[in-house]
């Protein structure tokens, strides 16, 4: 018999053949979580290894493991994680802004449009972590978000800035491609900082 603990629990599982890491992370995935946990990482010998960074672990047989521990979260705990960690992403891309702006000044178009590009991939992932995460806390708290227009200003304003970014860039306008990025999007983003990543890290809690 195979034992796994799960959040202090222990689920035994009655396996006549080896089972690796990675089929019991799924056979508990499958029948032994609600509907929205999910395995985030598996905790052997005392070091806690993330889920996604298992590697090759993930096929080693549980009789090898010992009795590992799986980390169990679900979807407004990895949200408020994921929120607490946007305060750092937005510094990213603060940072980014004003590197790409040093160059404009300096006239090094080259290396202005090369993080220029790192900038767009970088809010695009910002836009999808965001989006994903305001769904979840809506969806657990909806009452809290009724009459509340603030996350929804400030995505509309975000891609709205996004949508004049590319044209200014095509166009060759620094001026305005400084502008905008300077004074329009970083003025968003400290909008996150301030009122929507507080606002959401507080649904989170009723």
């Amino acid at each position: 018999m195979i034992t796994v603990s799960i959040s202090r629990e222990v689920l035994e599982l009655n396996e006549n053949q080896s089972i690796t890491l990675q089929e019991a992370i799924s056979l508990i995935e499958r029948e032994g979580l609600k509907n929205n946990e999910i395995v985030t990482a598996v905790s052997i010998h005392g070091e806690t290894i993330p889920v996604d960074l298992l590697g090759e672990i993930a096929e080693v047989d549980l009789d090898n493991l010992g009795n590992p521990t799986l980390e169990i979260k679900n979807s407004i705990e990895i949200a408020m994680e994921a929120l607490n960690d946007s305060n750092t992403y937005i510094d990213t891309l603060n940072a980014k802004i004003h590197e790409i702006v040093g160059f404009y000044n300096v006239n090094d178009v080259d290396q202005a449009n090369a993080n220029f590009s790192d900038l767009i991939d970088l809010i695009d992932l910002y836009i999808q972590l965001i989006s994903k995460v305001h769904r979840t806390v809506k969806n657990h708290n909806p009452t809290f978000f009724k009459n509340n227009e603030t996350i929804r200003n400030l995505e509309i304003h975000l891609l709205s800035v996004l949508k004049a970014l590319i044209p200014a860039k095509e166009k060759n306008d620094i001026i305005m491609l400084c502008d905008l990025l300077e004074y329009e999007l970083v003025d968003n983003l400290a909008q996150w900082k301030i009122k929507a990543i507080p606002l959401m890290l507080e649904s989170g809690k009723i």
